[in-house]
């Protein structure tokens, strides 16, 4: 059996190697391998690692690394992760009441609100997030203004 790290460390070695679009493929992928998992492993390894879907300069979807987390794959998320993934995928940041709505680029906003769920912000209640749409639920409007000022101001 191989470890959870020994998986993770695999799971990079593919992305980086092969266009690889879906948890599907990169489940077939790691069964080529010889590790036996689930979908829902992979699904929480790809969250854990940062991994996001983005089109690659052909055009095509694929799963791409957010930022460098090889040394620890297990490091906490921080603000400035959050940050980072807002200034490089989100593309329009408004707020209605206590909900903050941020468009993403396509196949991301999933693992965007991930990110933004593990940083445990305190304005942020939870989020609800689709292809390339997040929904971030606040306390109240004042809360929910100050992450979408902020945020807007990141991507500019």
């Amino acid at each position: 059996m191989i470890s959870k790290q020994e998986r993770q460390k695999l799971i990079l070695d593919i992305i980086q190697d092969n266009i690889i679009a879906s948890q599907e493929e990169l489940l077939a992928q790691l069964i080529k391998h010889g590790v036996e998992t689930t979908q829902t492993t992979v699904s929480r390894d790809i969250r854990a690692m940062n991994i996001i879907r983005q089109k690659s300069d052909s055009g095509q979807l694929r799963y791409q690394q957010l930022n460098d987390t090889t040394k620890n794959v297990q490091n906490l998320v921080t603000t400035n992760a959050v940050d980072e993934a807002i200034k490089e995928y989100a593309s329009f940041v408004t707020h209605v009441e206590f909900l903050t709505i941020i468009k993403t680029t396509d196949g991301s906003g999933n693992s965007i609100a991930g990110i933004i769920d593990d940083a445990n912000l305190p304005e942020v209640i939870t989020t609800l997030a689709g292809f390339n749409t997040i929904y971030v639920t606040s306390k109240n409007e004042t809360d929910a203004a100050k992450l979408a000022d902020h945020w807007a101001e990141l991507i500019g």
